[in-house]
């Protein structure tokens, strides 16, 4: 292999991880906004019994929670949860917008790459999102099978990561917070997010498949 082919694999790996990493921050956006999670929890994991709230009120709390994530308030403003759980939650938001804020970023490098290897090396875009789509699948079996062998563990590491105090550190039995959205919950909601970019990266190959092939 020559160097000119070693830099276009390079390239093009580099350029498929960045697509992965958009489709991911997308699917943790749209997971993060539909109701359909926070129904699920509450039917999955018993939520009124475990906090012995009424159902209305469970779901006015998600409302509030999902309505904060995307909203200019600095803090959540639900009267249950105790001074810690409003801080942590303060720090979530703040980890989320970052997410979202580098994802915008790593569109524009995309675009650029995805025009560079196209110019320069006549990679075509849905051979590009193949190869994501590939290297995806193998993140996929990785990742599923970690959090289902290790998710605690796996938990416990990214907060020590996002996080630079112990706010996350909670009482499931006594902070609302905890009790509401359990440790297997968010295992849950991890899995959903990357079968949900997974679909959806074999979406998006589909649809530039057949539009290369309709304008030959």
């Amino acid at each position: 292999m020559n160097l000119f082919s070693i830099f276009r694999l390079t390239l093009t790996t580099i350029t498929s991880l960045i697509f992965i990493l958009i489709i991911i921050s997308g699917s943790l956006n749209f997971i993060v906004r539909s109701s359909l999670i926070y129904d699920y929890n509450i039917s999955t994991y018993s939520i009124e019994k475990r906090t012995s709230l009424s159902l209305e009120k469970i779901k006015e709390i998600n409302l509030g929670i999902r309505t904060y994530f995307f909203n200019e308030k600095e803090l959540l403003d639900i009267d249950i949860f105790s001074n810690k759980e409003i801080l942590h939650m303060k720090d979530v938001k703040s980890v989320m917008n970052f997410i979202f804020d580098i994802s915008k970023i790593l569109s524009i490098v995309f675009c650029i790459l995805t025009f560079v290897l196209y110019s320069y090396f006549r990679v075509y875009i849905y051979k590009l999102i193949f190869y994501s789509l590939s290297l995806f699948l193998s993140i996929l079996v990785f990742l599923g099978t970690s959090f289902l062998l290790f998710f605690q563990e796996l938990f416990i590491i990214f907060h020590q990561i996002a996080f630079n105090n112990d706010l996350w550190i909670l009482n499931p039995n006594e902070d609302y917070l905890l009790m509401m959205y359990p440790e297997d919950f968010f295992r849950d909601v991890a899995i959903l997010i990357l079968v949900t970019s997974f679909i959806l990266n074999v979406i998006v190959y589909i649809l530039f498949r057949s539009l290369f092939y309709q304008s030959k």
